[in-house]
C-alpha cells in the first residue's frame, strides 16, 4: 500500500501543477491581481518554490496525517473531507445495495432458467445498463420521477439515513428517515445501474459454469433439495469472481460519484473535488484522490479476506 500511495501522490501532485491557471490569481481575482499581491501570496502559500521542494514538504505533512490547508476555503483539507466523506460513503453503499439486490437474484434465476424469456429480458436490460452513461441516466430519472411524476426530489440531501434511523428508534417518528431515503433513491439508482448490469451478467455466467460441474451433479444424484443445491453448493462457489468485481467496483463507484453528486447536488467529496479543480485548489484535490485511493486499496484487501470466508479451500499463509 505504501509504494502505491506514494506513486499516486507523485502523479496527482505533478499533474495538478500542469493544469493551466494560477490558483493565486483565482483566489485574488483576475481584476484585482496586481503583480506584487500575487508574488506576496505565492510566497505565503509556498508556491514560489520549486515543484520538487513543494512535493517534499507535502510528503512531510502527509506522513504526519496533515493534508494541508485549502487555498480557497482556508480550512484544513482533512476537515473538509471529513465533513463530505459520510455523504459519499452513504451514496456508494446505497448504490451497491441497490445493485446487489437486483443483480444477484436475477443472475441466479437467469442461470437456472437459461434461454427463457426472463433470461433474455435480463440480458437486454443488462446491456442497456452497461451502455447508458450515468450522467444521461441521472438526467432522465430526474425528468421522469422528479419533474413529470413528482414522486421524488430532484436533488439535494436532507439528512443522513443513519440520523433518520436514530430518530426512528429514539422517537418512533419515521419522517426524517423517509425523507432521507427519498433523496437517496435517484442518485443511488443512477450510480448503481452499471454495477447491477455487470454483476447480473457475471453471476449468470459464473452460475452456469458451476452448475455444470461434477459436484453439483453428484448433489442432484444424492437427491438433495434443489434450493440447497442452488444456494449452498452452486451460488457459494459462483460468488468468488462476483466478489472480485464488487470489490474492484467499490472504488469505481466512489469515482463515479463525482459525476452523480454533481448532477444531484449531493454534498459529497465528488462535488468538493469538482469545485476544487475549478478553483485550482491543489491541496483539496490531492486529499480527495488520496482518500479514494486508500478506500479502494482497503476494498481490495477486504476482498482477499472474504475469499477465505466463502471458500474454505482458500487459506493465506
Amino acid at each position: 500500500m505504501i509504494p502505491l500511495l506514494f506513486g499516486i501522490s507523485l502523479v496527482i501532485f505533478t499533474v495538478l501543477r500542469l493544469i493551466p491557471g494560477d490558483p493565486v490569481v483565482i483566489m485574488i481575482g483576475a481584476e484585482n491581481a496586481s503583480p506584487d499581491e500575487v508574488a506576496r501570496l505565492r510566497r505565503v502559500l509556498g508556491l514560489d518554490q520549486g515543484i520538487h521542494i513543494q512535493y517534499v514538504r507535502f510528503l512531510g505533512r502527509l506522513v504526519r496525517g496533515d493534508l494541508g490547508m485549502s487555498l480557497s476555503a482556508d480550512e484544513p483539507v482533512s476537515r473538509l473531507i471529513r465533513e463530505r466523506l459520510p455523504a459519499t460513503v452513504e451514496l456508494t453503499l446505497a448504490a451497491m445495495t441497490v445493485a446487489l439486490l437486483i443483480a444477484i437474484p436475477i443472475g441466479v434465476i437467469s442461470a437456472i432458467r437459461k434461454y427463457s424469456a426472463l433470461d433474455t429480458a435480463s440480458t437486454v436490460v443488462a446491456l442497456l445498463g452497461i451502455s447508458m452513461p450515468n450522467f444521461w441516466l441521472g438526467v432522465m430519472l430526474i425528468f421522469l420521477f422528479a419533474l413529470r411524476l413528482g414522486w421524488l426530489p430532484a436533488s439535494g440531501r436532507s439528512e443522513a439515513v443513519s440520523a433518520g434511523l436514530v430518530t426512528l428508534v429514539t422517537t418512533g417518528n419515521p419522517a426524517m428517515l423517509i425523507t432521507a431515503i427519498t433523496h437517496l433513491i435517484l442518485p443511488a439508482v443512477t450510480l448503481g445501474a452499471a454495477l447491477a448490469a455487470v454483476v447480473t451478467r457475471l453471476t449468470r455466467s459464473s452460475m452456469l459454469e458451476v452448475i455444470g460441474q461434477d459436484f453439483v451433479r453428484t448433489a442432484r444424484a444424492k437427491g438433495l433439495p434443489g434450493r440447497r443445491i442452488v444456494f449452498h453448493h452452486s451460488l457459494r462457489n459462483a460468488l468468488i469472481p462476483v466478489i472480485t468485481v464488487i470489490g474492484l467496483e467499490f472504488g469505481a463507484l466512489l469515482g463515479g460519484a463525482v459525476i452523480t453528486e454533481t448532477i444531484f447536488a449531493w454534498p459529497g467529496i465528488g462535488r468538493l473535488a469538482i469545485r476544487s479543480i475549478v478553483q485550482r485548489d491543489f491541496p483539496v484535490v490531492q486529499g480527495v484522490v488520496l482518500m479514494i485511493a486508500i478506500i479502494r486499496i482497503c476494498a481490495n484487501l477486504t476482498v482477499d479476506v472474504v475469499y477465505a470466508l466463502i471458500d474454505p479451500r482458500i487459506r493465506y499463509a
